[in-house]
């Protein structure tokens, strides 16, 4: 190899380390970096409980959701169809995962049953509870603006083997609770005031559906 040659990969090696070291620094800057905060749901359990448990054993699963609330970014609605998210805020989980949660954290509080599984047990139930959000928003363009959720119930029997009798119930719930100021932090406060009236309301038709049902038998 000539001398020449041996400048050129000298000129070559020093040209790339310095691509590298420039890259390095652009991605190792943490001046620039905006940090990220993480938001949940959180309320109260209902103080009120069943006046007696049913003979049953329920799990509620993790919910499902329809695009684009299945994700833990931070949703808002400005016009129409218009959706957007929050840049530097997230949920801590997908709206499915806090409220499958927390509706199984109140039928437990509120001693309906004589179990609740949460969603990752492996025992076997009597009964499982499946939902699906269908709505998880932040509604800019309501005035006030406000937080607006929408969940889809549905009560199954898993002591029977056709597929279709064992659903015993399936109801549509939603609740709008106005914000405080268009912030991540006033979303949450709202979202979880409207999922405490949600979940109560809930826990009331499950129980219902089971008290009947068993007496009908």
């Amino acid at each position: 190899m000539g001398y020449n040659d041996k400048i050129r990969l000298k000129l070559l090696g020093i040209g790339l380390l310095g691509v590298l070291l420039a890259v390095a620094g652009c991605g190792g800057s943490s001046g620039s970096a905006r940090p990220m905060y993480y938001y949940t749901l959180d309320y109260s359990p209902p103080a009120v409980t069943m006046d007696r448990p049913l003979p049953y054993v329920v799990r509620v699963e993790r919910f499902t959701a329809a695009p684009p609330f299945d994700t833990q970014r931070i949703m808002y609605a400005d016009k129409g169809l218009h959706r957007n998210a929050y840049a530097s805020s997230r949920w801590v989980a997908p709206p499915g995962d806090m409220l499958a949660y927390l509706l199984a954290r109140d039928l437990q509080r509120a001693r309906a049953f004589q179990a609740v599984i949460a969603p990752d047990e492996v025992l076997s139930p009597t009964h499982v509870v499946k939902g699906w959000v269908e709505h998880f928003v932040e509604e800019g363009g309501a005035r006030p603006a406000q937080a607006a959720m929408r969940v889809n119930i549905t009560l199954l029997d898993t002591r029977i083997a056709d597929p279709v009798a064992r659903i015993l119930y399936q109801s549509s719930y939603s609740a709008q609770v106005p914000l405080a100021e268009r912030t991540p932090a006033a979303l949450a406060d709202a979202m979880s005031a409207a999922a405490s009236g949600m979940t109560a309301e809930i826990v009331h038709d499950i129980y219902n559906e089971l008290a009947a049902t068993r007496t009908a038998r």
